[in-house]
Order: C-alpha cells, then structure tokens, then sequence
C-alpha cells in the first residue's frame, strides 16, 4: 500500500519551488504603428485600433480613467470615492481623459498585448495592453495628469519591469498629481467646468503664420517653473513641450530642465539616463559644463559613488573658475569616503578646508574629516578636526561635538573626559536657547563622571532639570533622571525624597511640566499595579498639554495596556500635536496605527505608519510600522504593495517573532484576493510547518489553506488539510475548527 503523507508534508516539500513560482505568463506581442479607429467610442483607457487591415480593441493595463457616461453607475460611485469628487465631476474628467488620450495617441502608437481578455460589452472582443506612443507609456501620463487611477492587473510589464516596481512608479507619480491638483485631484467645481473646453495650447502648436511667437512664450512659462522651482509641474511643462514643439530653437535647454525636473525630484536614475543622452546629443553646446557638473551630482545622490568621482575631479579641473568647482572637489572627496577610501577622502578634505575657509560647506566638510582620520586610527587629529568646528558653523557645531563623543570614549583618559566635560559645557554657554542643550549636559555629566567627579555631574543634571525642564518642547530629561536614579546607590529613598521635595517646589510655581516629569521618574521605580496606580493620579492632576513627551507616551501605552484605548490615544495624539517630530512620535505613530487597523480605517492607519517609519529608529518598531503598512495596504485593496511590506517583515532580523506568521498570513490573502489561490497555499503552509507556537494564527492558516484547495478544486487536498486541523488537539475546539468540520463534512457527503 502506499504511504499517504499529510497534506503539509506534500506542501511543503514544493514549498520553495511554490513560493517563488508564477503561472507562466503568454508571450507578450508588439504591433507597431498602430492608429485609433476613425468615429469610434473611446475614453481614456479602452479605444478601438486599427493595426494593419484588422481592428481590435484595447484596454490598459494598471489603469482606470473615469467613466464618460452613466452606463455604469457602480463603477463610477467607486471613481467618485477614490477621488473624492461628484459624480458628475468624474464623467467630465473622464471625458478630460478621452479627449487627452485622443490627443496623446493621434500620430501613432505602438500596443503590447499577451491577448489577455479584458471584458467589455462590445462585439468585438477587448484584450488589455500596454500603449507607448514614442517613449511614453500612456498608463503614467494618465496617471501623471490626474486622469486615472491605479488599479488592477498583477502581469510584469513587457520590457521585464515587475509589477512591483511599476507600481511605485505610478504611485510616485499619482502623488505628485495629488499634489500638483492635477485633473480629478482638484477638488475644485469650477475647474471641472473649465474641463469641457479642452485648451487650444496643448492640441498642438497655433499655426506659426498667426502666433510665430507661440514656441517662445511656451518655453518662457516652463522655465519659469524651473526659476521657482516647482520641478513636478516643470517636468509636465517640458515633457509637453518637447511633445508640441519637437524641434523648438530651445531643445537642449528643454531637454536639461527635464533631467534637472527629475533628479531635483529624486528620480536619479531617470535623470542619470537624460543627462547622459543629452551629453552625446549636444557635446559642444554651451550648457555643457552645467550638464557637466549635475550628472555626477545625480550619480552621487543615486549612491553611484565610483562613477561620480572621476566627473567631479574633471569637472574641478576643466572649469576652475565655475561657482560649482569647489563643491565639485568637496563631493570628489565624499566619494572616496563613501567608497571607503578614508585616507585618499582626509588628505582631498584637510586640502580642501584650507583651501575654502569661508565655503558655506566648511563645517559639515570638517565633521566628515573627522570621521576619515577617526576610520583610520587617526584619533587625535581627528578629534583636533572636529573640534574646529565651532558656532559659526550652526547645525554642524553639536554634530561634530557627538562624534568628537566618541573619540575622547575611545581615548578614555582622564583628561579626554575633562576635556569632553568642557567641550560640551562651551556648547551649552554658546547656545543657551538651542534644544541640543539638555543632551549636551547629559554628555557633560557622563564625562565628568568618568572621571570621577560624581557630584559635580548630580549637580549639573539637577540644575538642568529644574532650569529647562518645565519646557514641554524639551526632551532628554529622561535619560538623566535615569542616570540621577543611579548615582544614589542604595539610598533609593533619598533620591524618591529629592524628587518628592522638587516636585512640590515645582507645583508652588505653577511649573506643572516639570512637577509632572518629576511624577513621571517617581512612578518609574514602582512595580506595574503601583505605575498604573500612580498614571492615573498623574493624569488626574495635570492637563495634557503641561505634559513632557515622555510622560505622554508613558501614560499613553499604559492606558492602551490596560483596556482605555480611547484614553491612551488621547495622550498620544497629544504627543504628537507639542512633538511631531519627538523621538518618542514614531512609537505613537506605531500604536495609533495599531488601533486605526483593529477599527479598519485603512487610510488613517496607512498615514500613522508611514509617518512612523519616517520617524522611528528603532529597528523592531520599524519592522512593527512596516507591518501595520502592509496590512493597510491590504485594507485599501493595494495587493502587491502590501505583498512587498510583508516580505520586508519576514525577512527582517529585527521583526518580532509573533509578526512573522502574521506576515505569511497577510501575503496568502492578498494573493488569494488577486485570485492567485495556487500560489498563497504554500505560505499558509509555512505558518503551521513552522510557526507552530502561534495557535490562532495556526487555526486560521489550516482553515484559509483548505479553502484555497477548495477554490482550486483539489478537493482531496482540502479534505485532508481540514483533518490536519482537527487531529491538532490544542486547535479542536477554536472557531476554525468548527468550521472545518463542516466543510470537511459537506466534502465527504458531496453536499
């Protein structure tokens, strides 16, 4: 008799093939010179064609313009949603689209289709494509003019592209038309007036007999998107122009402000592309140092640092007298510290400080000098270096006093800490309004107690403690009230009565932010009972508005701990309304996302999450914001790019073990809702191969696994998955399980 595995044994022995496997996609098949059919019904993403003597119809792939009419009233209350217009405002920027694709496609076009069914209503069948008229794909112009939304399709593009990364480009470019209020972005009725009078100016040139100036003033208006820089609307201005006026007196001018449009967006690769093309095109222009000197700058914020160099020492040399020439040679040397040549990057960088002693780059070029010398063992002349840099020098002055931290830590002799002690002192007397003052004093008494002068750190932490500390702004108290907690040793309550005796003092001043900070350390040497205990008198007795970041955040996740999320997320939201920008704000960003996603209100959860991954440093909250990302994403319907949140969560080290399960489920059921079930089966599978401490998500994976045999009518898979389940004692009586039983029982009846 054969041996009959369970049905996870047979899946994951295809496992790792599964996983990384796709239904294998039709050829794709280019018909050039295409043409729209004459007189027939078309919007902005489905026209009839013409290629040779045959007529087909066409609709774009990632895509939807809004409709024209009223035939699908559904469809158009879901337009109405997404932008967040009337619905009679969608069919007049649906009819916007049709106008600005009959316009886009009129000289000719080039389809890429794989034959794919796209329905429709027509006679003649309607298969999906991809439409490039030129270099322009028409999916991202729509996109890009605010005349469709991204939607649908999982195939990878023809030229190998992944729909991933497709993706993220028209995202990035239906973010810049939100911004730009380009078409359906613009909330205003008026303008969807101005919409049925398509404009004259962008059907093409006037005749040149009537306006011969009409060229100029075009290139005029661009530029001056340019000059106020205003480089998304600059980009549309001059991609519109190279398009109605191919060959304008001004071309190579056009065609450097397209590539500076892009990389002043960050689009280096882009940019990078133009520029290149456009220093073959035009090598004895008069642009050419200006083409010159911006590549190797788009190379050098693109991390291309090996090809970067060479340009800018070429540039340095060929054109001393430019203006750029000295940044030219600065960022050469940036290179090599990139590129990790630190001994080549500190000789160019102490040349270039002598050389440039009132470049405005001078600070931030002695502070990277330091960490040269420092990368080569050269401590003392690196310390000497970081050290030069003074309050001249503003944001780069307490830069380079923590890395000289690190240098006289590294030292570690006596004096070194007297002389650290010192340093930092000198900062705070320069810069006595200056936020960076209160970290500053917390260096100064590290280093005076490594020293050995204990008592003179006590004092100078209490000093800064009850001179700024009633600053709700402020933040860094907490980390020498830790450190004042130690140095106490085993006179605890001497330093509870300390706190106790300032704190009073604080409240007959009515200085209620310090008094509560001073509450807040107390509340810290308690056990959990005595610190919800004494948050809930903290909160009682002063106004969320006279609270620290700290103190915030601290009554905020214990409230959310112990069952008052409503209250939690009040002291949170607090934080984040006195410290946006708080190191503290991407931890409440992380748990008001959290909540925002048990109440699946998907939008706000997104903007939460995303503001915490710009915010967060810590490596696990990271990975809990990109978590909360991914699901979302997975709310708003964005599948793949909540698939790609998913996989940073599982393969990041520092994802918390719990998320990763999670994870697997998250990715099965964003590919089950793009109708891939085959392919989501494995990953369901691998939370019950290998996650097997993790019971509810165990349960669900079990249940989500059968159905998706079901749905791929592998029944006898299905069935055994469901019996899998229930043979798991510790998962017989969870609500998966019940219904397991009765899918496996309709199964075996045949009902």
């Amino acid at each position: 008799m054969a041996r009959r595995f369970p049905a996870w044994c047979v899946g994951l022995a295809a496992v790792a093939a599964a996983l990384g496997a796709h239904a294998a996609p039709a050829k794709w098949q280019r018909l050039n010179n295409c043409r729209l059919a004459a007189g027939k019904y078309m919007d902005g993403d489905s026209f009839h064609v013409v290629h040779g003597n045959k007529e087909y119809i066409f609709r774009l792939y990632f895509v939807d313009a809004p409709e024209t009419d009223r035939s699908l009233d559904e469809r158009i209350a879901e337009q109405a949603a997404y932008w967040e217009i009337s619905e009679t405002r969608v069919m007049r920027v649906g009819r916007s689209a049709a106008r600005f694709t009959e316009r886009i496609l009129k000289n000719g076009f080039n389809v890429y289709t794989q034959w794919e069914d796209a329905g429709g209503s027509s006679e003649l069948p309607r298969y999906y494509g991809v439409v490039k008229a030129g270099n322009d794909d028409l999916a991202e112009l729509l996109v890009e003019q605010g005349l469709a939304r991204v939607y649908g399709a999982t195939t990878p593009l023809p030229d190998g592209t992944s729909i991933d990364t497709f993706f993220q480009r028209l995202r990035q470019l239906e973010a810049r038309a939100k911004r730009r209020k380009a078409g359906g972005w613009s909330s205003a009725e008026e303008v969807a007036e101005a919409e049925e009078e398509a404009p004259a100016e962008e059907e093409g040139p006037p005749p040149a007999v009537l306006w011969p100036n009409v060229p100029v003033v075009a290139f005029l208006r661009a530029e001056a998107f340019i000059n106020t820089e205003r480089f998304e609307e600059a980009e549309v201005e001059m991609r519109a122009l190279l398009r109605r006026f191919p060959d304008h007196n001004q071309k190579p001018r056009i065609e450097f402000y397209l590539a500076l449009s892009l990389a002043m967006q960050e689009r280096f690769p882009e940019a990078i592309r133009l520029f290149r093309d456009w220093l073959a095109k035009y090598p004895n222009d008069i642009m050419v140092a200006e083409v010159g000197y911006w590549l190797p700058i788009s190379l050098f914020y693109a991390g291309e640092y090996a090809e970067a160099t060479p340009l800018f020492e070429a540039f340095a040399a060929k054109y001393p007298m430019s203006v750029y020439a000295p940044e030219a040679s600065y960022r050469a040397a940036l290179c090599r510290y990139a590129l990790e040549d630190y001994e080549a990057a500190a000789k160019q960088l102490e040349a270039w400080t002598a050389a440039n002693p009132e470049h405005y780059f001078r600070g931030e070029a002695l502070v990277t000098l330091g960490d040269a010398l420092a990368a080569i063992g050269e401590l003392e002349r690196s310390k000497a270096a970081y050290l030069s840099v003074g309050k001249e020098a503003g944001p780069f002055y307490y830069m380079a006093l923590t890395q000289a931290a690190r240098v006289f830590k590294a030292l570690g002799t006596p004096r070194d800490y007297e002389d650290m002690a010192s340093a930092f002192a000198r900062f705070i007397q320069d810069n006595p309004q200056s936020d960076n003052i209160i970290d500053a004093a917390y260096q100064a008494g590290w280093a005076l107690r490594q020293g050995g002068r204990a008592e003179d750190a006590q004092r100078l932490y209490w000093r800064m403690i009850e001179r700024h500390g009633d600053n709700p702004a402020w933040e860094g108290f907490d980390a020498m009230l830790k450190d004042l907690s130690g140095m106490y040793g085993e006179e605890r309550d001497a330093y509870a009565a300390e706190l106790q005796e300032k704190q009073q003092k604080a409240l007959e001043e009515k200085r209620m932010t310090l008094a509560a900070r001073l509450a807040w350390a107390e509340a810290q040497s308690r056990g959990p009972e005595e610190q919800w205990r004494a948050a809930q008198t903290l909160a009682a007795r002063f106004k969320r508005g006279q609270l620290g970041s700290e103190t915030l955040a601290w009554l905020g996740e214990l409230y959310v701990q112990n069952g008052k999320p409503d209250e939690g997320r009040a002291f949170l939201e607090q934080l984040l309304q006195t410290g946006p920008e708080s190191r503290y704000a991407g931890r409440a960003h992380v748990r008001l996302a959290e909540q925002r996603v048990q109440q699946q209100s998907w939008e706000a959860a997104l903007e939460h999450a995303e503001a915490a991954l710009g915010l967060a440093g810590e490596p696990q909250l990271i990975m809990e914001a990109t978590f909360l990302r991914a699901r979302s994403l997975q709310g708003l319907t964005r599948y793949s790019d909540a698939i790609a949140d998913y996989s940073t969560v599982l393969s990041g080290r520092s994802s918390p073990r719990a998320l990763k399960p999670e994870a697997l489920l998250g990715i099965a059921a964003c590919l089950e809702a793009q109708g891939r079930h085959r392919h989501a089966i494995p990953y369901y599978q691998r939370v019950y191969v290998l996650y097997g401490a993790y019971s509810s998500a165990v349960a669900r994976a079990y249940l989500r696994s059968g159905k998706a045999f079901e749905e791929i009518k592998d029944l006898d898979a299905a069935a055994q998955t469901y019996r899998e389940l229930l043979n798991q004692e510790t998962l017989s009586t969870t609500a998966e399980a019940g219904e397991a039983r009765q899918r496996l029982s309709k199964l075996e009846t045949g009902t």
